[in-house]
């Protein structure tokens, strides 16, 4: 039931949706089933389109410990440069092992895992974020990459999430591993 689509033919898909990522967790969920996955060019991780998603992306590992990627439609509709950079940001931690951290810290820390890996999130963010800039000049999309920069120094001196960076860090950190690259 779930429909199979290129990242770059996304363009106004009429797949049936649940809205918000909440139901995600569980074993082949309905919410699984009932959404359109697409061929994420940077990495194997079923990756799902959800029509209104309060993120514009997010990683995890399902009941099953399967990695899952979920990215908002709108975003790949509106700036796929950016949307690529998501999806090779999101390919990144589960590359890097983050997803699985949290993960674990849900099933043995109870109700507020975060707490306990809060201090971890900052540099995970940066990690994903220098990992995808990397990705993304192999692939030569350099448009990407200032997609991405654009897009975080939107957010200035604000976090980009709870304990993550601000936009300006994660912009600098950015152009640094692009200079290095």
């Amino acid at each position: 039931m779930t429909a199979t689509t290129d990242a770059t033919d996304l363009q106004g898909s009429d797949a049936e949706v649940l809205k918000g990522p909440s139901r995600l967790i569980g074993a082949r969920s309905e919410f699984q089933r009932r959404l359109s996955s697409i061929d994420n060019p940077y990495c194997a991780v079923v990756t799902f389109v959800i029509s209104d998603l309060s993120e514009q992306e997010s990683s995890t590992q399902d009941a099953n410990d399967r990695s899952v990627i979920v990215i908002d439609a709108p975003t790949l509709k509106t700036d796929r440069a950016f949307a690529h950079f998501l999806m090779a940001h999101e390919c990144c931690h589960h590359t890097l092992g983050h997803t699985r951290i949290a993960s674990q810290s849900s099933r043995h820390l109870g109700l507020q895992p975060f707490y306990y890996i809060r201090p971890l999130l900052k540099n995970m963010e940066l990690d994903a974020d220098g990992c995808a800039v990397r990705m993304l000049t192999l692939t030569k999309e350099f448009d990407a990459i200032e997609s991405a920069r654009k897009n975080m120094l939107e957010f200035g001196a604000a976090q980009t999430g709870a304990y993550y960076p601000t936009g300006i860090e994660r912009a600098d950190n950015i152009v640094h591993t692009a200079e290095e690259n």
